[in-house]
């Protein structure tokens, strides 16, 4: 299922083995590498320090929140995570990324992304423009396959206009018959 990135946020994290809610989901943690969430930060009455969900501990996304097997799946963010704080240590964010072509054309900043549920890859980024073309353009929605670079200052997509090429296949028509074609055995027909 894909979902907006608002619609992730303040989620309740419920216990599959308790069935109480162990806290609620603050901010995503983006790997830039894979372009996908790799974790949340968690909040709640009960958690006394900067805590994470891995999504890959989340059993299911539905009505009640993201469920995980126990409170195990929740934990306190420190130096044992090895892989987790390099991903952190990017401080990658995607909202407000600024999205350029190929081209260098600017095509304005990232203001949502599209979430798949099952994997937490990000499928869509929706690229918000100035005032002045959104009179003329509707937003851009990029598909991931468009991406070619993800770098800390922006992210490269292709480019949507097909390079000019001035050559003898461009100026000939196809279905037209050429002189040399049209003989008399060919004309007799």
């Amino acid at each position: 299922m894909l979902l907006l990135n608002s619609q992730l946020q303040n989620i309740p994290v419920m216990s599959l083995q308790s069935g109480s809610m162990l806290g609620s989901t603050g901010e995503p943690i983006i790997d830039p590498r894979k372009l996908q969430i790799v974790a949340y930060y968690v909040n709640g009455p009960r958690i006394q320090t900067q805590s994470v969900v891995h999504t890959s501990d989340i059993r299911e996304f539905g009505q009640l929140g993201f469920i995980v097997d126990g409170a195990d799946a929740v934990m306190e963010l420190d130096e044992d995570l090895v892989r987790l704080n390099e991903v952190i240590n990017f401080r990658f964010t995607l909202l407000g990324k600024v999205v350029i072509d190929d081209t260098k054309k600017r095509l304005g900043r990232v203001g949502e992304y599209t979430v798949e549920s099952d994997g937490f890859l990000i499928q869509k980024i929706h690229v918000t423009q100035t005032v002045l073309k959104n009179f003329t353009n509707s937003n851009l929605i990029i598909h991931r396959s468009q991406i070619i670079e993800v770098t800390d200052s922006a992210i490269i997509v292709k480019s949507a206009s097909i390079p000019e090429t001035t050559g003898l296949a461009q100026v000939m028509n196809p279905f037209r018959k050429s002189q040399s074609s049209l003989t008399p055995e060919s004309t007799k027909r």
